[in-house]
């Protein structure tokens, strides 16, 4: 494991960022960030991350801390290895609903993040809220 320094070491930057999702040039979607704290065993800055695609729908959040960041190093470098958007279905169980998602095929997004006025614009356009991380 190697550790790895974001480039804004103070992590501020990545919180409430957005980020485009592109392939060949073509907009797939969208990474949105928001900064968290994991508590124990010290206040150390943890990232969480929701994919959201074009028509809203979005991923299962996903995390990443240090000290090897490497979701944080990938993006850092331009790029995003996920998957395409998940298929999801739900079936009754004794009388209970049950979810469950596959993700699609994967791929490796060129990725950027928006200014942070392009963020702030962006995060409310995608409905995005603090509970969907």
């Amino acid at each position: 494991m190697t550790d790895y320094t974001p480039s804004d070491p103070t992590m501020a930057s990545y919180d409430h960022a957005v980020g485009t999702l592109k392939i060949d040039g073509e907009l797939r979607g969208h990474l949105t960030c928001v900064l968290r704290h994991i508590a124990f065993p010290m206040r150390a800055p943890w990232l969480w991350f929701v994919v959201v695609w074009p028509d809203g729908s979005k991923e299962n959040p996903f995390e990443d801390y240090g000290p090897a960041w490497w979701n944080l190093r990938e993006l850092d470098a331009g790029r995003f290895e996920g998957h395409g958007p998940s298929s999801r279905s739900e079936r009754r169980f004794l009388g209970r609903r049950i979810s469950s998602s596959l993700p699609g095929a994967p791929l490796t997004f060129d990725f950027a993040w928006l200014s942070a006025d392009q963020a702030r614009a962006k995060w409310s356009e995608l409905g995005l809220v603090d509970s969907d991380f």
